[in-house]
């Protein structure tokens, strides 16, 4: 039946790279007719491209994704590798998670590329599951992560393809323990270490993080029937009893009232305070009054001492306003 395969490619290693050209990369992927190119890579001989590709699978029963690597050259691009595999492996297999070795015409290996894989047949009608999205994800982190630690020799996620060439150590161990465990179908998973991979994409984003047997374990499974696992009571505390800690950002209630109270009175002082005004060339009293929103007779009245006419100001006089 017709579908789409959804494809994440996410780095290289391994490159044997030509020494003529440029540290420049891009992937090439086909299916039939159907062909999408990722974004050139440069200047690193272990690409990370984080490309999300799709492509439209009429006859999965027969179709083969070729796979290329190619190197920009001064002349034309040059095929480092390239590699094919059957879609009718996958068709069943839910998001698969592998490093491809990727060979020259001599059948010899010249890089490994990672891709992260998925097929959603057409008539399936339903929506696109998170684990695709959560596999690339955090295979896109692994890559950016990547530590300088070597790993292991990977196995292979299909049993019809050779397994991938020993890698070395440009890439992560974290990431080598995921694809190890969803290379092997037939053999259990470790807890904690439970790919994606493994799964068909139709349960929770959580169940992949737990094995079968991990799961079985759990209290609600292993109570007998008809009965409910009781949660365990907290005994009670011997010993006096504790007042309430007063934790480091917080202030006795008596303080913060106290301290409302001073800044309050602060405030109220602040604007209490006497305001004056020296007393300019030209300037009247009605003037004065008038600038600063008051009575001229207020005015007068805080300043009898030194106003002993109010028709003649005499320039540099203070008098008090407020």
């Amino acid at each position: 039946m017709a579908g789409k395969l959804c494809v994440s490619v996410i780095e290289a290693r391994n490159v044997q790279a030509d020494d003529f050209a440029g540290k420049n990369f891009y992937v090439k992927l086909r299916v039939g007719s159907n062909e999408v190119k990722t974004d050139v890579v440069k200047g690193s001989l272990a690409p990370k491209f984080l490309k999300d590709c799709r492509l439209a699978v009429p006859t999965p029963e027969s179709d083969y994704l070729r796979i290329e690597l190619l190197q920009v050259g001064p002349r034309g691009d040059l095929v480092v590798g390239s590699d094919d595999l059957r879609l009718l492996s996958i068709t069943a297999r839910g998001t698969i998670v592998h490093w491809f070795s990727l060979k020259t015409a001599s059948r010899s290996v010249s890089a490994e590329l990672c891709l992260v894989l998925r097929f959603l047949s057409a008539g399936a009608n339903r929506p696109m599951s998170p684990t695709y999205a959560i596999a690339a994800r955090q295979a896109r982190e692994r890559a950016l992560d990547g530590s300088s630690e070597p790993q292991g020799p990977g196995r292979s996620a299909f049993r019809d393809l050779p397994a991938p060439a020993t890698p070395t150590a440009s890439t992560s161990t974290r990431y080598a323990n995921l694809a190890a465990a969803a290379s092997s179908p037939d053999s259990p998973a470790a807890p904690g270490l439970a790919s994606p991979a493994l799964s068909n994409g139709g349960g929770p984003a959580g169940s992949r993080y737990a094995s079968p047997a991990a799961r079985a374990a759990t209290p609600a499974q292993a109570s007998p029937p008809g009965q409910v696992a009781a949660s365990p009571v907290a005994e009670p505390r011997s010993g006096p009893k504790r007042g309430p800690r007063i934790k480091g950002g917080q202030v006795p209630l008596p303080l913060a009232v106290l301290g409302g109270l001073v800044v309050g009175a602060l405030m109220y002082m602040w604007r209490k305070r006497p305001v004056y005004y020296e007393v300019q060339e030209d300037d009247t009293l009605c003037h004065i009054a008038s600038c600063f929103k008051k009575r001229v007779e207020d005015v007068y009245a805080k300043n009898k001492t030194i106003l002993k006419n109010p028709n003649r100001l005499y320039p540099g006089d203070r008098l008090r306003i407020r």
